[in-house]
């Protein structure tokens, strides 16, 4: 045996061996060695690719892999050798010829170069039946492996304890770091689910927002979200609040009952009177009953519609109507006049429009006069009126209470 490189890859292996096991190209029997320069290369080729020395016809014989080779080989020269120098004919009888025992003997002898080339053709077999048992193997376990592989991958990216004890049970002998994490995987969602259990029982909004802290990643955390939504939601509708309102929707923006908290946000700002809508009927009321006792006809019809649906009893009423009123009480024992709103306002919402309301007012206001001898009288009034969406006066009516 001899150490040659592969006339393929250039890897260095034994000059009996059946195949590369570097890029698998068939070696015994198949490769020769230059005489000349020792080149390695296919007995296929007629001369050698290194030096290119054309071997004789008798010389393609493939390197030796056995000794029945090289036996065929000196045959093959003796032959030659012997059809170029015929020998002189041998009268003598060949042995065994004419004694069947002589040739019985001879035929029972075994050659010794047949019983080397037996053992050589026996380990070549033995040698390939191993070699391919040993790729068998290979692919087997190699596909073995791509499966748990898988197995593991999609047990490790699930969260149903069902398939990962399947994973356990199957793969057993699967790689300990790969069980370990599947163990710790089935665990962590078995407490998970333990937890939930328990902040079921409770129905807790803190119970289950610490749960949502507690697993961010849980399978139970969208139902979580909707069910701590609801229970703010029922608190909202419980106090009924435009504040409660606008803190539901502030805590859920995204919220299943935004909608339906705008609606009622709406529907309670056209029945509840803010702050702000309070003081803007003061100060239309104020300012109307000032320009009144002024006697200031610009600043008064300023606060009243072109068209009153009722003034004073007087339908579809007109501003000069307004002014008229006002110079008629001013009579001519009249040295100066006050007009003041006590602030008692009764005030109620109408929705009309888009964020657009309309306002039935009712309050009590004093008229104080002030004769030409100076003496004072205060005569007290109950007024109702309507301010439209433009937040001016649409109707008005007053009534003298008595003293």
């Amino acid at each position: 045996m001899a150490i040659i490189k592969c006339p393929e890859c250039g890897h260095e292996i034994s000059d009996k061996a059946p195949f590369c096991p570097s890029c698998g190209v068939a070696i015994a029997g198949k490769v020769v060695e230059c005489p000349k320069c020792g080149k390695v290369y296919f007995s296929e080729l007629s001369e050698c690719p290194q030096c290119h020395y054309k071997r004789p016809v008798a010389d393609k014989t493939p390197i030796v892999e056995n000794d029945n080779a090289v036996n065929t080989q000196e045959t093959e020269k003796t032959t030659e050798v012997e059809i170029m120098e015929p020998k002189e004919v041998n009268n003598e009888q060949p042995v065994g010829a004419n004694n069947p025992e002589e040739a019985s003997d001879e035929s029972l002898k075994t050659p010794r170069n047949s019983s080397r080339n037996n053992k050589i053709i026996i380990g070549a077999v033995v040698a390939i039946v191993a070699v391919v048992i040993g790729i068998g193997c290979y692919f087997y376990y190699s596909i073995q492996s791509d499966k748990e592989l898988q197995a593991y991958n999609y047990a490790m990216a699930s969260n149903d304890p069902q398939v990962l004890q399947s994973y356990l049970d199957q793969y057993s002998d699967a790689p300990e770091a790969h069980l370990d994490s599947i163990q710790s995987h089935l665990d962590l969602i078995k407490k998970t689910q333990q937890d939930w259990t328990n902040v079921m029982i409770s129905n807790s909004k803190s119970a289950l927002e610490d749960y949502i802290a507690q697993h961010p990643d849980s399978p139970y955390k969208a139902i979580a979200i909707h069910k701590i939504d609801s229970i703010d939601w029922q608190t909202a509708q419980q106090q009924n609040t435009v504040e409660a309102l606008e803190l539901y929707i502030e805590q859920h923006s995204d919220g299943e009952h935004v909608e339906d908290a705008n609606q009622m946000i709406n529907s309670l700002n056209s029945k509840t009177i803010q702050p702000e809508e309070r003081l803007m009927v003061n100060s239309i009321y104020g300012g109307f009953l000032k320009s009144l006792g002024d006697k200031d006809e610009e600043a008064l019809t300023s606060f009243v519609n072109p068209l009153l649906t009722n003034f004073l009893g007087k339908t579809n009423a007109t501003r000069s109507d307004v002014v008229t009123f006002m110079h008629k009480i001013y009579k001519s024992d009249v040295k100066s006049m006050a007009w003041k709103s006590l602030g008692d306002y009764t005030i109620n919402k109408k929705n009309v429009g888009a964020n657009q309301y309309e306002y039935s007012v009712a309050f009590s206001a004093i008229q104080t006069i002030v004769g030409q001898d100076d003496n004072a009288t205060e005569v007290r009034y109950k007024i109702t009126s309507t301010l439209n969406n433009e937040g001016r006066i649409s109707d008005f009516n007053m009534i003298r209470l008595a003293e």
